[in-house]
């Protein structure tokens, strides 16, 4: 039933952000007591705490699970920047988490920071192996991508420009890996 719970919140905050689901609409859909979603959580923080905690382990997971096969360079970063999670989490809602709950935005930073060290990793190995210019500066590079990672976070700036997340972060990967030199 906890994972039932779960999962129904999992859709709602789809829908309606984290802020404005209820736990009247999950008892609703699930044909259950308010009562009995208090028997596994004791509140919508809690459902929220474990949302985020569910998200960050299944992409961590996911990552170190893609990494361990033998791929390119390419699909690994690919891998990386397109890993599963466990529930869908829409670009509007990690903006409502960065301004309304600092304790979750913290975890999805340390899944960023957790991400763009093995994204690091991974270009340093793919320099010392010989597909990627070594004279790459790592620190500049990790530094851009932490920056384009936040710039994407921004849900304004991907409405505001009717762009979507894969695409700005495709566009992004284009530029870096190919230049805009012709």
């Amino acid at each position: 039933m906890k994972d039932k719970i779960l999962e129904t919140a999992s859709q709602k905050i789809q829908l309606y952000g984290l802020k404005k689901f209820t736990l009247d609409e999950i008892a609703i859909e699930l044909k259950i007591s308010k009562k009995t979603i208090y028997k596994y959580f004791s509140s919508k923080d809690e459902i929220i705490n474990q949302f985020f905690n569910s998200i960050i382990e299944s992409d961590k997971k996911n990552v170190l699970k893609q990494l361990k096969k033998e791929n390119s360079l390419l699909d690994n970063l690919n891998s990386i920047i397109y890993s599963y999670h466990k529930f869908k989490l829409p670009v509007s809602i990690i903006d409502e988490t960065r301004k309304f709950y600092p304790e979750q935005w913290v975890k999805v930073e340390e899944l960023k920071k957790f991400k763009l060290d093995i994204l690091y990793r991974l270009l340093k190995e793919g320099a010392s192996d010989g597909v990627i210019k070594a004279d790459v500066n790592f620190l500049i590079l990790s530094r851009v991508l932490d920056s384009v990672c936040d710039t994407f976070l921004d849900y304004k700036f991907l409405s505001d420009n009717k762009i979507t997340f894969k695409e700005a972060i495709n566009e992004v990967i284009n530029i870096i890996l190919y230049g805009i030199i012709l």
